[in-house]
């Protein structure tokens, strides 16, 4: 078991890996500004192991999406600018403006309140307008009487306009031609704000399908997000022009074992019965380690290099497995449930398939209970 452990399950962060495809998008977008997102503890990467690794990787942007993990950063030594990605209620506005985040702004009631508590504690905030081009979820609309009220937010005291982003609904799919009507909007709004005084020095819209498709997109700044993971997008077939590799892995120990006729039932609803006299294994992970039931019928774990079903309903906290045809397995033995042992593989996009769920969704649940170790 790894030393200083409680439990004998966890998830493994390759920090190689990982600064290798912070590297790989570096490469990819040349001198634009990369924004290390390291919302939702980085994807249930690790906010901090992920933040140190942007950092060695010169990164001097993070962003977040709520307040608390903005102070996460704060409380951990992180003192780099740090975008909001999601809108700031106005009672927290004053811790807000006292933790020196980058706001995130759709209204004028907002900046109006970062200016208040900017003079009250005689600071300046950077802030970024955010812009809603087609996502339907916050920002301005790129309309006339946007540019009016982002024209008078630009006159607030101890406001400065540092950036504008939007966000693109669709460049995951195979037709693009949503997202180039998106851009197009953006520019036009862009544009239209520099004809009317307003210059806004970074613009940022790219998200990692972006990233890996569009380099048209790619403006003063970018916010990778699953490629610095590992994931490609299904419709992204060039693999080769970035190059990334996957980051998290989990994995367990056997934690009992048991020979049983067949005919049995294997766990809650006698869903599986088995077929044969089988050796089955008990694995200390289940669907509150993100382990999701909906993988009923449709999981393997690797066990000596070898793949075993897991059989029957995910429980809470553990999960069962045929080893009947891995010769030796012992308690004690390392299973892992996401990444590679030996030759063989299970990689977040068979799990993707297998349960419905995007990876981020996957990741974040491993590790909300999950210890994470850094390899």
């Amino acid at each position: 078991m790894n030393k200083g452990l409680l439990r004998s399950a966890w998830a493994e962060i390759d920090k190689n890996r990982l600064i290798d495809n912070i590297q790989a998008v570096q490469n990819r977008v040349g001198d634009r500004k990369l924004i290390g997102v390291v919302k939702a503890n980085a994807y249930g990467h690790g906010a901090v192991i992920v933040a140190k690794a942007y950092q060695e990787c010169g990164v001097d942007m993070l962003a977040v999406a709520t307040l608390e993990e903005a102070n996460e950063l704060r409380n951990a030594g992180f003192t780099c600018r740090i975008m909001m990605m999601g809108l700031i209620p106005l009672e927290l506005v004053g811790k807000a403006v006292e933790i020196e985040v980058m706001p995130l702004i759709s209204t004028m009631e907002c900046a109006a309140e970062f200016s208040k508590q900017a003079q009250n504690q005689r600071k300046t905030i950077e802030l970024v307008i955010a812009v809603d081009t087609g996502m339907g979820r916050i920002g301005f609309l790129p309309e006339k009487k946007s540019i009016s009220v982002i024209a008078e937010i630009k006159k607030l005291p101890n406001i400065k306009m540092m950036g504008i982003m939007t966000h693109f609904s669709s460049a995951d799919m195979e037709d693009l031609s949503y997202t180039y009507r998106q851009k197009e909007k953006f520019d036009n709004f862009y544009q239209r704000l520099l004809e009317a005084g307003i210059k806004i020095p970074m613009r940022t819209a790219a998200n990692s399908p972006s990233i890996l498709r569009l380099p048209s997109v790619f403006y003063e700044a970018v916010r990778p997000g699953t490629v610095i993971w590992g994931c490609y997008p299904a419709c992204v077939k060039d693999h080769d022009t970035v190059k990334v590799r996957s980051v998290m892995s989990i994995k367990c120990r056997v934690i009992y074992l048991k020979t049983v006729a067949a005919g049995e039932a294997i766990s809650y609803g006698r869903k599986y019965i088995t077929r044969r006299d089988s050796v089955i294994a008990t694995l200390p992970v289940g669907y509150a380690d993100g382990y999701t039931r909906s993988l009923l019928g449709k999981a393997r774990v690797l066990i000596h290099g070898e793949y075993a079903p897991v059989l029957g309903t995910i429980c809470m906290d553990q999960i069962m497995a045929d080893v009947t045809d891995i010769p030796g397995v012992r308690i004690g033995d390392e299973a892992v449930l996401l990444g590679r042992q030996g030759d063989k593989e299970i990689p977040i996009e068979e799990l993707e398939q297998a349960s419905g769920l995007c990876s981020g969704e996957l990741f974040h649940g491993f590790t909300c209970r999950l210890p994470i170790v850094e390899v």
